[in-house]
Order: structure tokens, then C-alpha cells, then sequence
């Protein structure tokens, strides 16, 4: 006889943008002005009431726009789904009010950048949502207290700088960098830095992922890493040289794949974090000659489990037996293990809550788990998702609460 359980689920579903309010209204922006529309993004933006929707028809032609500058609640987007609109110009952010939301969505940019110029003012975070666009040269740069910056599934060419939100799924040949935010608005939460490919081209020791914040924890998950500076002894693929020095909440490092082809890497994963903290650190694959270390610890309290690199040495803490050398292991261009022998297959934590989406042991590096990079990319279809982001417990219990979290955007 099958036993049938019951279980409480709560379902939250994070719209990445403000409820229209009753008087917002579409304004359309059409190259030319034909039908009446508005000619330019910044004649729009400038007729706009906060909470309007702009939506951008696609046009062969970039819209030549200069700078815009935005301070209130709106959205701008592509008329056509999945098509982008392209921009020539450079957008700031200076919110005139606390809390604003903004979102751009089917935005190819092609000069510029998109970045906060002032401190959101005291009060709600003001949210950036960036999705599904193209920066084809700029950066996004929220370098600025009491942002929430939501950027999914973007290709960014040079590089994200922010001090709260999430980043998930984009493309970026350069950069993430994460500071301290100062706002008096700070909950103590976590920056999210999942599923994303990273190539960064740099003769410094910094790293891909370079973390300076104090004031959240850090989420690093399934990121593919390449360092790609021809030059050997520099470079790190994921650096803190701090962390909240709390243990309220967790820093957690799962399932990134660095690579450095043919050059020699100075360190692979490099944590020094507050001595109150606490940091996870598990499934991890390094491939790379290394200069130092493949994984280096100071400071805070760590557990580290199940971390492979081909040239492997660890310090800062004692090895558990789980962490060692990575054998059998070729990688494609794309970071996908294509030896079935290799012991990173199935190599991953055992425990059922790592799993990889197929059930089986996690795979380590950035294909193993449940937040595989595979969810993320792609992200040249045309068929945009609803849903960016999805969260469940790893483990449920019989008659315990299942708390399901999204985070996602139609327009």
C-alpha cells in the first residue's frame, strides 16, 4: 500500500516589477515617430509618469540617444518578444525618490553603459532589473548604496560592478565585482552570482569573481570560469579579500569549473574571509597548471568538501581525504567534462541534496547540481523565459513546509 503524504507548500513568485498602478500608461517609441509615436527612448522617457511602460519597436537602425538620464519607475521594453531594439548611447540612474523600480528588458546597447551616477535616496532599495539584453561594449556599475540590481540572462561586455542583488545566467567577458554596501537599509542576505560564463582578460592579480563586500554573504554557484591573459603566474578565478564577518547566515561556494588553457594560473580559489564567518566550499573543479594554489583559506571558518584541480594543493585547512586531484578529466570549449572516466563525474558530495538534475551524484564543477549551468544557457533564443530563477529545499521532510521561491518577468 502506497503511504500519500501532505505537505504544506508556500509559493512565492518575485515579479521583477512594480504593479502597474491604475493611471500608468504604454507609450511606444517608433523609429521616425511614425503614427504619432514617440521618436526617440529619450523624448518617451522624458513624457513619462513614474510606473509607465515604454515599449521600443525594433527598427534596423540604432535610436541615437546620448546620454539618458533616469530617475523614477519604469519599464522599457521590446515590442517584439525576443527581438532586441538597439540603442546608441549611455544610460545613468539617479533616483529622485527612494525605491524606484526599473526595468530594461530586449536592450542591445551598443556604446554605453548602464550605472547608478548617486546613492539610491534612504529608504526602500530602489531595483534595476537588466534582462535579456545586450551591452555590446559597457558595463553595468550599481557602485552606489541601496540598489537591488537584478541582471539575468545578458551578455555584458564589460563587466558587472554592483553592491547587492543577483547575477545569473549572462555572458560577460570581463568581470564581477561586488562591494560593500553602506546602506542603513541592509538586510542580512546573500548576492547571488549563479550559472554564468565568465571569460576575463587581465595581466593583474585579480580575480573573475573579485568579492569586497562586508556587508552580505556571498552565493557563488555554477559559474564557468576561463582566465584567458596570455601570461603565466597571475590571475585568480574567484577571489574575496573579505566577507561579512558574521555567522547569522552563510557564504557558499558550489560547483564552479576555472579554467586557465596553456598559461600557468597563480590561484584557483582564493578566501579570506571575517573570523566570525562561516563559508561552504564543495564540488569546486580547478583546471590549470597553478602557480600557488589551486585552493587557498585564511581567516574565517570553513568546510571544505569534494573539490578537485589537475595541478592540486590546498592550504588553510586540513584536507578531509574528499578533496584531491582531478583524473581523466577533459574539458570542452564550454567547460563540459567529455571524459566519462574522469573521477569528477559523479565526484561531487554524495549527500541527495547535491544531486544533479538527472538524480545522480553531483558532477563536479559547473554542470553538476541543481543549479547547472545548462538551466542558464543558452541565452540566444528567442523565446525568453518567464521564469528566471527557481528555488526549492534541497531536502524535504515528511510534514515539514516546502517554501518555493521564483523570480521572473513578462511584460
Amino acid at each position: 500500500m502506497k503511504k500519500i503524504y501532505l505537505y504544506k507548500i508556500i509559493y512565492t513568485l518575485s515579479l521583477l516589477f512594480v504593479t502597474q498602478q491604475i493611471f500608468a500608461v504604454d507609450r511606444l517609441v517608433v523609429s521616425g515617430g511614425a503614427g504619432g509615436a514617440y521618436a526617440t527612448l529619450g523624448a518617451a522617457i522624458a513624457a513619462a509618469s513614474a510606473n509607465d511602460r515604454i515599449i521600443v519597436t525594433p527598427h534596423a537602425a540604432a535610436f541615437t540617444e546620448g546620454t539618458l538620464l533616469i530617475n523614477k519607475s519604469l519599464q522599457i521594453l521590446s515590442a517584439t518578444e525576443g527581438g532586441f531594439y538597439s540603442i546608441d548611447g549611455n544610460i545613468n540612474v539617479a533616483p529622485a525618490t527612494a525605491g524606484i523600480s526599473l526595468t530594461i528588458s530586449g536592450m542591445r546597447l551598443l556604446t554605453g553603459g548602464i550605472q547608478s551616477t548617486i546613492a539610491s535616496p534612504v529608504g526602500a532599495r530602489s531595483t534595476i532589473n537588466i534582462i535579456y539584453d545586450s551591452l555590446t561594449t559597457g558595463s553595468i556599475s550599481f557602485n552606489h548604496d541601496n540598489y537591488n540590481l537584478i541582471c539575468a540572462s545578458n551578455y555584458i561586455k564589460g563587466g558587472v560592478t554592483m553592491r547587492f542583488g543577483k547575477v545569473l545566467g549572462n555572458v560577460i567577458p570581463d568581470q564581477i565585482i561586488v562591494n560593500t554596501d553602506a546602506s542603513v537599509n541592509n538586510p542580512t542576505d546573500s548576492v547571488w552570482i549563479i550559472g554564468n560564463k565568465i571569460n576575463f582578460y587581465t595581466p593583474s592579480n585579480l580575480g573573475a569573481i573579485t568579492w569586497n563586500s562586508t556587508s552580505q554573504f556571498f552565493n557563488i554557484q555554477n559559474n564557468f570560469i576561463t582566465l584567458s591573459y596570455p601570461g603565466h603566474y597571475v590571475n585568480y578565478g574567484i577571489w574575496s579579500s573579505n566577507s561579512k564577518n558574521s555567522n547569522a547566515g552563510t557564504n557558499t561556494v558550489f560547483n564552479n569549473t576555472i579554467v586557465k588553457p596553456t598559461y600557468i594560473l597563480a590561484y584557483g580559489i582564493v578566501l579570506t574571509t571575517g573570523a566570525s564567518s562561516y563559508t561552504e566550499v564543495q564540488n569546486n573543479l580547478v583546471m590549470s597548471t597553478i602557480y600557488n594554489y589551486a585552493y587557498y583559506f585564511n581567516g574565517g571558518n570553513f568546510s571544505v568538501h569534494y573539490n578537485y584541480a589537475n595541478n592540486f594543493n590546498i592550504t588553510g585547512i586540513t584536507n578531509d581525504g574528499t578533496n584531491g586531484s582531478a583524473v581523466n578529466t577533459t574539458l570542452n570549449a564550454e567547460g563540459l567534462n567529455t571524459d566519462v572516466l574522469s573521477n569528477t563525474v559523479n565526484g561531487g558530495n554524495p549527500d541527495a541534496a547535491f544531486d544533479d538534475i538527472n538524480l545522480t551524484r553531483n558532477d563536479a564543477g559547473c554542470y553538476g547540481g541543481s543549479f547547472t549551468l545548462t538551466n542558464f544557457m543558452p541565452i540566444t533564443s528567442t523565446d525568453w523565459a518567464r521564469v528566471i530563477m527557481l528555488t526549492a529545499p534541497r531536502r524535504v521532510m515528511i510534514n515539514g513546509t516546502i517554501n518555493i521561491n521564483a523570480t521572473g518577468f513578462d511584460k
